[in-house]
């Protein structure tokens, strides 16, 4: 089986077992951290894919270093990651899970554009509070763009929503020069 068919075959049966447990969300957000810390940390990389080290150890280690990150369902979805999918493609894996969820019905592509990177916390309330609004599966792609002051700018499919501190002075000069 070539690598392409190992990614496709991975990414169909994540994305079906995620909508069938309702873990869509959980699923997708333990797929984001694991790809971005694979791609950021080549060790971390290969501590997940090496099959020198037993799953029970690695899950010991992992529960130790993702305590921050993750809560105990997501612990549960990496273990079982662990035992199915090979780490060497989870960056692959994942972007092409995304593209599934992209051709679902109810997905809604949202990019946040901010002054500082969100942390992990502050990408979920905003992920929350815009499902809750649209009645939608949400997947965030956040940017960071320094000549922004503060705020935020959200483009949640074709509306951009300008939440910004510069727009905001800009609106409030504005109104004080037609006043």
């Amino acid at each position: 089986m070539s690598f392409e068919q190992k990614i496709d075959k991975s990414a169909k049966a994540l994305s079906v077992v995620f909508e069938e447990n309702n873990l869509d969300k959980t699923g997708s957000n333990v797929l984001k951290v694991l790809s971005e810390l694979s791609s950021n940390s080549l060790k971390f990389k290969q501590f997940l894919s090496t099959q020198r080290i037993e799953n029970k150890i690695k899950k010991e280690i992992l529960s130790k270093v993702l305590v921050d990150i993750f809560n105990q369902d997501e612990l549960q979805i990496t273990y079982s990651l662990l035992e199915y999918i090979d780490f060497n493609y989870i960056e692959s894996i994942y972007s092409k899970f995304n593209k599934i969820k992209k051709n679902s019905s109810d997905y809604v592509d949202v990019h946040a554009i901010t002054a500082n990177e969100m942390t992990s916390d502050e990408l979920k309330n905003l992920k929350m509070n815009i499902e809750s609004k649209i009645n939608s599966t949400v997947l965030i792609n956040s940017t960071i763009d320094k000549s922004l002051l503060g705020g935020i700018k959200l483009k949640v499919g074709n509306t951009l929503i300008d939440g910004s501190l510069s727009t905001k002075l800009e609106k409030l000069k504005q109104s004080m020069i037609n006043k």
